[in-house]
């Protein structure tokens, strides 16, 4: 049983990520709890809903149309179809689905959002929410569709619908998932479909839940990225016979970045010290080593201080409020704002993906730097018989083709704007685009690693029977465990997606 409480106040990124990852086996069992003192707030905000359409004041989106059609008063027995009709007509998304522990998050992020109390959700629906999250029904929610302003509308409305009995969802079965109706899902759970009240409509789907949990996933496949990076620059330095000394203390602490500091660190400790490997070429006569293995801590601690800035702003924001407007029970508030611009997810994400670019790009100058004979001192391409074979040349194609598509990609979303809802909505944050570009980012540095820890094993089997560290040799050991060493051309796009799979699962960092 996988267990989050939620208080609107101190959920973290590890918390979130590993409860939201949880619903990707169709056997886990989650639970959600609120927080009593969020019981308290929901309770407080829903009782002033109540006051406030009794009162017969004019407030937006309880009592009005939304956006372009602030201006519009909507009659009291209309108030339960306008929250139903904008869940309907927001839900225009299109493209591919998102995963089932993506659309978790974005509800984890949303309800934790509602606990601060200043939302308006019904404390009991807040609860039906959650029941209904665990019993593993999640709507099929659409990636495209929504710039990030005002809220993650589009895909969070599609989300929504499953609450009312409408849409698609998936929910376990068996040791899989089945696609099925949502009215037919809540029915089988014996969960009733929700009637939404007044605001209750406006506060589920306005907000930055889905930006903000792309920003979370996105931090998490960042953070694995570097470390992966740092293992796979200490196996290039080995395999490559290139010098230890760049990630000597004395050198790092000089250039007073802690990010060039922590990766320095990680990176000889992989290493571990002397090994037969570069004992063997200590009187080489080589005096410099390419910036790719020599800046390595530099750049990749780089990465490693994006990770920690960025951070803070993402746990800022996946316990804020981010609706519009904010009920302010106790002084008898409501206050109309824009806290559901995303643009501090997006800029995280923009941040991040072009970040995690220049690990790609340094890690596929460490793959051309093995392919030459006069800088590895190894055959060229890394296999005998050249010429008869072709080796691992067409694999350092692969690295470039993905590190310039990374390079592609990096152009901020967050910079752009496209006015929408007749100009009302006149500067935007496109959060999602953002967060999806920065992900597709992530999935090719991941190949890019991938292939520079495949040429790393092989540049070191040349070398045998000289060793390398323990570490190390337990990393090639396992990659050896999916990957014969390359003696004669063999068709090595199975050998790629083999050690990103190791990557991909973490495997290999222990």
């Amino acid at each position: 049983m996988q267990e989050i409480t939620l208080s609107g106040e101190d959920l973290t990124i590890e918390t979130l990520w590993n409860f939201a990852r949880s619903v990707l086996d169709p056997k886990a069992r989650i639970r959600i709890n609120i927080d009593k003192k969020a019981e308290k707030r929901a309770s407080a905000a829903e009782a002033f809903v109540h006051e406030l359409a009794t009162s017969g004041d004019t407030v937006y989106g309880m009592n009005t149309g939304f956006g372009y059609f602030a201006k519009t008063r909507i009659a009291p027995d209309k108030i339960e179809a306008l929250q139903h009709n904008i869940i309907r007509s927001h839900a225009c998304g299109v493209g591919e689905e998102l995963p089932r522990d993506q659309v978790l998050m974005l509800w984890i992020i949303l309800l934790n959002s509602v606990c601060r109390g200043h939302r308006g959700l019904a404390l009991a629906k807040l609860k039906a929410i959650a029941r209904m999250l665990e019993a593993g029904i999640l709507a099929c929610v659409p990636a495209r569709g929504s710039v990030g302003a005002s809220g993650d509308l589009a895909p969070t409305a599609h989300a929504v619908l499953a609450t009312l009995g409408e849409g698609e969802c998936t929910v376990p079965q068996g040791n899989g998932f089945v696609r099925m109706n949502a009215a037919a899902a809540l029915q089988k759970a014996g969960i009733k479909p929700l009637a939404l009240g007044p605001k209750e409509g406006l506060c589920l789907i306005n907000g930055t839940q889905l930006t903000a949990a792309f920003a979370v996933t996105l931090w998490h496949e960042a953070k694995q990225l570097l470390s992966t990076a740092n293992l796979a620059t200490a196996m290039s330095i080995e395999a490559l016979r290139a010098s230890h000394h760049i990630t000597d203390e004395i050198l790092l602490r000089e250039q007073r970045q802690a990010g060039t500091l922590a990766c320095g660190h990680e990176i000889a400790q992989w290493i571990g010290g002397e090994t037969q490997v570069s004992k063997s070429h200590v009187d080489c006569g080589r005096v410099q080593d390419s910036y790719s293995l020599r800046c390595a801590p530099q750049v990749h601690g780089m990465v490693w201080d994006e990770l920690e800035q960025t951070k803070a702003i993402i746990e800022r924001e996946i316990n804020a409020t981010t609706d519009n407007p904010l009920l302010f029970p106790d002084r008898n508030l409501v206050i109309h704002g824009g806290n559901f611009h995303a643009i501090y997810p997006a800029r995280v994400c923009d941040r991040l993906g072009a970040a995690i670019t220049t690990l790609a790009t340094i890690s596929e100058r460490r793959v051309n730097t093995a392919m030459r004979t006069e800088k590895s001192g190894l055959p060229t391409f890394l296999v005998k018989d050249g010429g008869l074979n072709s080796g691992f040349m067409m694999i350092q194609v692969t690295a470039a083709a993905l590190a310039s598509e990374c390079k592609t990609l990096c152009f901020p979303a967050s910079v752009d704007s496209i006015p929408t809802n007749n100009d009302q909505e006149d500067h935007v944050s496109m959060g999602p685009g953002a967060g999806l570009k920065a992900l597709q980012i992530a999935r090719q540095v991941r190949y890019v690693l991938a292939i520079e820890l495949l040429v790393a094993a092989q540049a070191l089997d040349m070398l045998k029977p000289l060793k390398t560290s323990k570490k190390l040799e337990a990393v090639k050991a396992t990659i050896r465990k999916r990957v014969d060493y390359l003696s004669e051309d063999r068709i090595l796009a199975p050998d790629i997606e083999a050690v990103h799979a190791l990557v991909k699962s973490g495997e290999l960092l222990g």
